[in-house]
């Protein structure tokens, strides 16, 4: 009630929304807790605690993004609550902003409480079934993340100036990753759900916070003059549509002994359709990366120098793709493109970060007159790919899960727990020092100089150690692909020494070259460790 209510107040005395918006958020608050309201009288209470939590994993991407009202509401995005008529540097906040603070944070009050009965439905469910086909849902939710990270409608006013997520204000940038963050985190967690009401209304709480934040500007886009509406709402809103029609089916009332049929017939197509899938992904990241390694980056020109590291990248990531048509190496080269795929980021990265330096010189230059420049389509192919390959990743982790249900998880464990270590201290030491150094450029690192191209570094890195983690308690051939695609990963950071650094004037190695090579040489030993570990 209190969203609602804080729908209908005004959220600032300097600006109104930009249509009548206020029944259409009415709706999208008030409906979702009509229904856990219903459900728990109804003794449904599964449903009602899902549906709760669900809204209460998004309450505080919401809360924050809210807040940035009270930092400086001008620079806000939200035209059904807020769009001037004027030029304003800054503005105040009235009785609606405070009521959709309290809204939210009573909403993740209320997901706390509900947690707990989440927790004990799940325990007397049990949730042995495999409706293996549902794990589509959390790849829409990838999706429908991403394009909440996207620009969320199109703007030709004045007094809107409409962006992308890391182009906005810090505390709106924070609140949009904690919305794309918790949502894949919370599709999973609901689609593995022990009860079925509980996995419906999880999934069923995540498409209802999605949409209250998604539907408003794609509705702004249609209906406020000056304003279209933009890809990245279509990819926030459709995802979440069809995650709503799936989830009946996704979470079917079966019994015992239906589940277990249901299972056993299932249990080779549908490993057969996810490796399928998996390797679909990593085809179209390959081919976007690579038209994204040699097209212009801005305009009709400005190539990258880490333009041969991103084809190198889209190379490796489709290399696997046919070893997973056959049933013998697809384990193999699951494992290994559930790690390459963050080559791909790791130089995308930096490519994008090409455009993003030159349209900010641009920007600058234009100061007194007008500033214009456009994206060239190999900044657009670059940030398909990036996308595209995190899908790749999450679909390769998928197909693991469902390999793992096939085959078990009895067997010996690898034996490669110190030299894994040892490779993660040196992993650790090469992305945060710069592989090379060269006259009048500042390489971006870790700890300082922390630019675009440090992202891919950071999430380079992470894959490295969460691989090296899971192969301490993976079984011992997982174990070696893993690591396998571990070493590759690190060569190829390693490669700007022949593939970058000869662009750069005055270029020599720097520690992370010497550094990066003793942690491919500490992997691919690890690897082996475990493979041997695999034949005995």
């Amino acid at each position: 009630m209190a969203l609602a209510a804080g729908a209908i107040a005004p959220v600032s005395p300097d600006a109104g929304p930009g249509y009548l918006s206020w029944p259409l958020l009415v709706i999208l608050a008030v409906v979702p807790a009509g229904i856990a309201v219903a459900a728990a009288r109804s003794g449904r209470y599964g449903l009602a605690a899902g549906l709760v939590t669900g809204l209460a994993a998004l309450a505080p991407g919401r809360l924050v993004l809210d807040l940035q009202f009270l930092v400086n509401g001008s620079k806000t995005i939200r035209p059904e609550l807020y769009l001037p008529d004027r030029l304003l540097d800054r503005s105040g906040v009235g009785i609606g902003f405070w009521l959709l603070i309290a809204g939210h944070l009573l909403t993740l009050a209320a997901g706390i409480v509900a947690a707990r009965v989440v927790r004990e439905r799940n325990e007397i469910a049990g949730g042995d079934d495999k409706r293996r086909w549902r794990l589509i849902i959390p790849l829409l939710a990838v999706v429908a993340a991403v394009g909440l990270l996207m620009t969320p409608v199109l703007s030709d006013d004045p007094f809107l100036l409409a962006r992308s997520a890391f182009e906005g204000p810090g505390l709106a940038l924070a609140g949009y990753l904690l919305l794309a963050g918790a949502l894949p985190v919370a599709a999973v967690l609901g689609v593995f759900a022990g009860s079925d009401g509980v996995a419906r209304g999880t999934l069923g709480g995540i498409v209802a916070a999605v949409l209250a934040v998604a539907v408003p500007t794609f509705v702004a886009g249609l209906a406020v003059s000056g304003l279209e509406v933009s890809t990245g709402a279509y990819l926030a809103v459709v995802p979440m549509v069809l995650v709503l029609v799936l989830t009946p089916l996704a979470t079917p009332q079966q019994s015992q002994t239906e589940r277990t049929d249901l299972a056993g017939e299932a249990r080779v197509p549908g490993l057969t359709i996810w490796r399928a899938l998996t390797g679909l992904l990593a085809v179209l990241t390959g081919i976007a990366a690579a038209i994204g390694a040699y097209a212009p980056q801005l305009g009709n020109s400005t190539d990258s120098p880490a333009r041969l590291q991103l084809l190198i990248a889209a190379i490796l990531v489709v290399l696997p793709t046919p070893f997973l048509l056959a049933r013998r190496t697809a384990p193999g080269a699951r494992g290994i493109l559930a790690v390459l795929w963050a080559g791909v980021v790791l130089a995308g990265t930096a490519v994008l970060s090409t455009a993003i330096t030159a349209s900010e010189a641009t920007g600058l230059g234009g100061l007194g007159g007008a500033i214009s420049y456009h994206l060239g389509a190999g900044a657009v192919f670059t940030a398909i790919a990036l996308g595209l390959a995190g899908l790749t990743g999450l679909a390769a982790v998928l197909t693991g899960v469902v390999e793992r249900d096939d085959t078990g998880t009895e067997g010996p464990r690898s034996a490669s727990a110190i030299p894994a270590v040892i490779t993660a201290v040196l992993a650790i030491a090469t992305f945060g020092t710069p592989v090379f150094t060269a006259q009048d450029y500042a390489p971006p690192g870790l700890w300082s100089d922390f630019d675009t191209p440090s992202w891919g570094l950071l999430a380079a890195l992470l894959v490295v150690l969460g691989t090296l983690g899971l192969s301490v308690r993976s079984r011992p051939g997982a174990a070696a692909a893993g690591l396998a695609g571990a070493a590759v990963l690190l060569a190829l950071h390693v490669a700007e020494i022949p593939l970058v650094s000869w662009l750069f004037y005055a270029a020599k190695p720097g520690a992370g070259f010497w550094l990066g090579l003793a942690a491919v040489v500490a992997a691919v030993i690890t690897a082996v460790i475990a493979a041997a570990g695999a034949k005995k």
